[in-house]
């Protein structure tokens, strides 16, 4: 991240609704975000970039913190007013959502960046006059089919879609007033989201961010920091589209590990040295491929072998 901007991660916990996905069972999931959030509040410091974690309920994450020896995570609460459906996968990544109105006002600062928690600043980002984001249409199509999520995306968008993209919900970034624009098409989208939450292929903020950029970028360009190699998002587990090998991700300004924030959160050892944290990462992953290589249906010609197997190199 380049030094004028103001970087911020969301950490929204309801009891009622403390289903995430990519975590085992078992695991105090605020403690292992609030984790994940201290890696980013300390890489970022290391670029000469301040972090801010945004969440519904300060107390109880400052309640979390000396037990973690984590005594410089700056905190923000937010009064979220969202009306997302309960039990909807996701259902806290819905309200990133809400936080494109909110940066909207200049209250955040004039230029703005949301990333996941799970996620590694390695390097800086550099500045952008258009808004940010990251296209992972190439992941998303070969899953369910490039036909399907543009059918859904149309019908969240209210319109045709001539070149439907899908975008993660892992990064954006922009101005205030791009997010203002942006967030305008986030609130007309919602409304058919919610008419169609029982049809469509993803349930999710990534499908509202989406069908929202689709239409902002009629209009106003949209840069994608993946396809100049700025992010990536890697999976150590088997995907349905042939990733990247680690190798070629891995000198990415911004690394999106989401199947293993466990491992992220235990990182507070490696202080800011991205070499050491990469090469732990690396042995993290050689370890856990070899485990499932013996486990029924996770091997080379088991049941998924349909699915592709991650590679270091």
């Amino acid at each position: 991240m380049h030094p004028g901007v103001n970087v911020y991660g969301l950490l929204y916990f309801d009891p009622e609704n403390d289903r995430h996905v990519n975590m085992s069972g078992g695991q105090k999931t605020i403690d292992i975000y609030l984790l994940c959030a201290a890696n980013c509040t300390r890489l970022l410091r290391d670029l000469g970039v301040s972090f801010t974690l945004i969440t519904n309920n300060k107390a109880l994450l400052a309640e979390r913190l000396p037990s973690l020896c984590i005594s410089d995570l700056e905190i923000r609460e937010y009064q979220f007013t969202l009306p997302v459906p309960a039990g909807v996968p996701f259902f806290s990544a819905h309200f990133k959502l809400e936080l494109c109105n909110a940066f909207a006002s200049g209250d955040y600062g004039e230029y703005v960046a949301l990333i996941d928690l799970d996620t590694l600043p390695l390097q800086s980002l550099p500045a952008s006059e258009h808004f940010a984001a990251y296209d992972i249409s190439d992941q998303i199509f070969p899953r369910f089919g490039r036909d399907v999520v543009v059918r859904d995306l149309e019908a969240l968008a209210g319109r045709p879609l001539p070149d439907g993209r899908w975008y993660g919900g892992e990064f954006v970034m922009g101005s205030a007033d791009q997010f203002g624009a942006l967030a305008e098409f986030i609130n007309q989208c919602w409304p058919r989201y919610i008419e169609n939450i029982g049809g469509v292929h993803h349930l999710g903020d990534e499908m509202v961010l989406s069908a929202a950029l689709n239409l902002y970028s009629e209009k106003q360009r949209v840069i994608d920091y993946g396809a100049s190699g700025q992010i990536a998002r890697w999976w150590s587990s088997r995907t349905f589209n042939k990733q990247a090998t680690f190798k070629n991700v891995m000198n990415a300004a911004l690394l999106h590990l989401p199947a293993d924030k466990p491992f992220l959160a235990a990182l507070a050892r490696y202080g800011t040295d991205k070499r050491s944290i990469l090469d732990a990462y690396a042995k993290h992953v050689r370890n856990k491929l070899l485990l499932r290589s013996f486990i029924p249906g996770y091997g080379l010609f088991g049941r998924l072998s349909k699915r592709f197997r991650p590679r270091l190199s």
